[in-house]
């Protein structure tokens, strides 16, 4: 039994009783714990704005039996609440935390992880990057940092360079390159704009504050969110009700019946 200190972004909460809260919270090593906050919601609460949903707080916190944590002081450090002056924006945000919950686990660090969570948010709470591409830059770099990086240097048939619009599988997370995919075929391949290749690889490549720095249009916008998002719904192996909340109210680059299914 022992009194911890951790920074940490609340990325889930859920009230309880008259004036108790359970978060979730990522630490800033990218560890997922679960904090029992009680008496934070009384009314003139000193704590309350710092366990609120996409707050980013130092926590002082009570570890019992069982490796249980509560809360004994909070002190907010950032607050990410612009994301909900849009009902769009504050649904994305929702999807992107549950999906880093997911990934993310109680017994192992994941630093990565957390960075990459706070550098989105913070992107799309002052409006600096596209909506779609976010989202899509966010997937595809979490998968890799969680020990799924795709294979999109080289064909996975004949291991050759694959030039600039190769086929890739969002199931399997391998490429093959043209010649490849013209003699044996690609059932499930999506043949990728030269655009959406290159955005791929700046996602996997760059430093993490340089993640999102970058822009798209048109169909290659669209195709690089379908991309991302099927990679990463075939790595969690499980759908999210926050996102399919999020295409209620955001449709745009949703993955249809057919994606993926030509040969």
């Amino acid at each position: 039994m022992e009194h911890l200190t951790h920074k940490g972004l609340v990325i889930r909460e859920t009230d309880f009783g008259d004036n108790d809260r359970y978060i979730s919270v990522l630490t800033e090593e990218g560890r997922r714990i679960e904090v029992l906050c009680k008496g934070v919601r009384r009314r003139g609460g000193r704590m309350m704005n710092a366990v609120r949903l996409f707050c980013y707080s130092e926590l002082t916190l009570y570890q019992g039996r069982g490796g249980k944590y509560t809360l004994q002081q909070a002190d907010l450090i950032a607050s990410f609440w612009g994301v909900t002056e849009s009902m769009e924006t504050y649904a994305l945000c929702c999807y992107l935390a549950e999906l880093t919950g997911h990934m993310t686990d109680t017994e192992e660090d994941s630093p990565a992880a957390a960075r990459l969570l706070l550098y989105a948010l913070h992107a799309l709470a002052e409006q600096k990057r596209d909506r779609l591409t976010v989202k899509a830059a966010f997937e595809l770099r979490l998968m890799a940092e969680s020990g799924y990086e795709p294979e999109v240097s080289r064909c996975s048939v004949c291991g050759e360079p694959l030039g600039n619009s190769p086929w890739f599988s969002p199931r399997d997370g391998v490429c093959r390159c043209a010649s490849c995919a013209e003699r044996l075929g690609a059932p499930g391949y999506v043949r990728l704009i030269p655009a959406t290749f290159s955005a791929i690889r700046h996602i996997l490549t760059q430093e993490l504050p340089r993640v999102y720095a970058f822009a798209l249009s048109g169909p290659a916008r669209v195709q690089l969110a379908q991309v991302c998002e099927a990679y990463a719904l075939c790595r969690a192996e499980r759908g999210f009700d926050s996102l399919t909340f999020y295409r209620s109210l955001e449709p745009e680059g949703a993955i249809s019946p057919t994606f993926g299914a030509k040969t």
